[in-house]
């Protein structure tokens, strides 16, 4: 059951309580309102009235008049006096007002009803008002245990609905003080544990959330362990052959010019390799945090492709490979981008294309609309990527199982992708699909924002 359920029912419990009591008691009142007004009418007043109270008014002898119990009367003369009356606000004598029966009426309330009448005796106009309570006795006293009934049956509701409220808090607590111990072991840099995901309402999707962002937070963590470890390791190598080469020197191994010539050779050549480690891990750093802008420039898509096509043609005949360009981008099509950079990622997946096939190998660099968007693909049929390796492949400083002879640090690609995804785009590897096909096709899917 969802929170938004559980709210609902407990919010609509609670107010059901008052709905039903005042339904109930406006049956109860219909139901006996109903009765008693057959039971007064039928038999109280208009038998009363026939069979007692005019007979003795005509014969003027009100003093033998017997009113049942219940009813208030006063009979009023032709000049406005009152001749008779029970009615402790009226005494005989007194003059009868006209506004007196509505605030009498008022004063008795809604469960009482008056009758004021006129008739003719002698040829002079009487008349008497008549005040009688709705309700018998008896017909009070069975409301009064119904309305006892009635709030037995509250109170079971109150009470079950205080339960569930208490059961449904309950759970929202507990929920709660899950995810509040969760962010405080993450507060405090422990992320080796797993939050437990209960029930189906939004607090279990919120848990299932909250754990998808520890695992993500742990992978994080571990991806910045594995970038120290290769950063030390890529910047320690170099460092290392450039200090044994000048002790070689110091100890005077290179007693000759010739050896002092080479091992000085040896030590440029690997303080060279390590300043363009330092500024690819400078350039990748500014790229990640994104502490750079873009320098666009809307450029026709075509042409751009066209022109890096013949550099790749020609790199390709160089070492051997074989070459395939299709453009089926129209002519006119332009697009707003930092070319310097989309050339710089481009020419990252073509290099490692280069690099990871073999002399007679084809690649292939592809470009076509899909649904008015251009997509690029560059594709090979080299031994390709294992499938361990796939969803690393964009990791910083991850080679591949693979590529641990080759040269670099493992920036290229993630650097690529960090380029494309600051444009908006969007960039994915497979593996070459078909029977008997090897390779690996990068595809990258342009959108011009």
């Amino acid at each position: 059951m969802t929170l938004r359920t559980k709210t609902f029912a407990v919010i609509t419990g609670f107010a059901i309580i008052p709905l039903v009591f005042a339904f109930s008691v406006y049956l109860i009142n219909h139901h006996i309102n109903l009765d008693n007004s057959a039971i007064e009418q039928r038999f109280i007043i208009s038998k009363w009235i026939e069979m007692e109270f005019y007979p003795s008014v005509y014969r003027m002898r009100t003093e033998d008049l017997k009113i049942p119990e219940g009813i208030e009367l006063c009979l009023i003369n032709e000049r406005g006096f009152v001749t008779y009356s029970n009615i402790s606000l009226i005494p005989p004598g007194s003059y009868f007002s006209i506004i007196f029966p509505k605030f009498y009426e008022s004063i008795k309330g809604r469960d009482s009803k008056s009758i004021n009448e006129s008739f003719i005796i002698d040829g002079k106009k009487w008349h008497f008002f008549l005040i009688y309570s709705r309700i018998p006795p008896e017909l009070e006293k069975e409301k009064f245990f119904i309305l006892i009934k009635i709030l037995q049956f509250t109170f079971f509701i109150i009470a079950a609905g205080t339960i569930l409220g208490s059961l449904f808090i309950g759970s929202i607590l507990k929920s709660v003080n899950r995810l509040e111990s969760a962010v405080k072991k993450i507060a405090d840099g422990n992320l080796d544990f797993k939050l437990e995901v209960k029930g189906s309402d939004e607090f279990s999707a919120l848990s299932a959330s909250f754990e998808k962002m520890r695992e993500t937070l742990k992978d994080d963590h571990a991806r910045k362990s594995r970038f120290l470890m290769a950063v030390s390791h890529d910047l320690k190598t170099p460092l290392t052959s450039i200090k044994g080469y000048l002790e070689a020197i110091s100890d005077g191994l290179a007693s000759d010019t010739e050896t002092q010539k080479k091992y000085l050779g040896i030590i440029s050549e690997k303080a060279g390799a390590l300043e363009k480690r330092i500024s690819d891990l400078i350039d990748f750093a500014g790229m990640e945090t994104g502490e750079w802008q873009l320098k666009r420039k809307t450029i026709p898509l075509k042409a751009f492709l066209d022109s890096l096509s013949i550099i790749y043609r020609e790199d390709c005949e160089i070492l051997g490979r074989k070459f395939i360009y299709e453009n089926t981008i129209p002519e006119e099509y332009e697009i707003s981008c930092d070319p310097v950079l989309f050339e710089r990622a481009l020419e990252n997946h073509f290099t490692n294309a280069l690099r990871y096939t073999f002399d007679g190998a084809v690649i292939s660099l592809r470009c076509s609309m899909e649904k008015d968007k251009p997509v690029i693909e560059i594709a090979d049929n080299g031994k390709g990527i294992d499938e361990k390796d796939i969803k690393y492949i964009f990791e910083p400083f991850y080679r591949g199982s693979g590529s641990r002879r080759e040269p670099g640090m493992g920036l290229g690609l993630s650097t690529s992708k960090s380029i494309f995804q600051s444009h908006g785009w969007d960039v994915s590897v497979a593996a070459a699909s078909g029977e008997g096909k090897t390779g690996t096709v990068f595809r990258i899917s342009l959108k011009d924002i």
